[in-house]
């Protein structure tokens, strides 16, 4: 059986996945599975919702079994699609993202809870050197 943590996978590519396969309705975990390449994986797909919901930013309708985005959720995937702030960003010099990083790191501190989570998971994928994200070599090295 295959798993799907944190550093298998990020948290919004699974929010986006949820939101453009489900829509409203939402997906079971079958579904999700399905859609996510992993049909022989359902319980690893439900495990990590069931963390989803525990973060805030899957519900779960407990009657019909279907994972559906929070309000919170929605409002991740609504800013993610318009971040164009990303851009600019992209043209800072790498000395410059030490500004970036301590008002990252204010906002994770001072913010709403589930943005700080959000926040703090998107860091961990992101720099672990077991994360899918990671390809083992760090910028100017070669």
């Amino acid at each position: 059986m295959a798993h799907l943590t944190l550093y298998d996978f990020r948290d919004v590519d699974l929010m986006h996945k949820l939101a453009a396969e489900g829509g409203a309705g939402g997906l079971t975990s079958k579904e999700l599975a399905e859609a996510l390449g992993m049909p022989d994986d359902v319980q690893a797909v439900g495990m990590r919702s069931a963390w989803m919901r525990r973060y805030g930013f899957f519900d779960f309708d407990e009657e019909r079994k279907l994972w559906t985005l929070s309000d919170g959720g929605e409002r991740i995937i609504e800013a993610d699609t318009k971040a164009s702030a990303i851009e600019k960003l992209d043209e800072l010099p790498d000395e410059a993202m030490v500004d970036v990083m301590a008002h990252v790191t204010s906002r994770y501190r001072h913010g709403e809870t589930l943005n700080a989570t959000l926040l703090r998971r998107e860091f961990a994928y992101g720099t672990a050197p077991h994360s899918a994200a990671y390809n083992g070599r760090r910028r100017g090295r070669r």
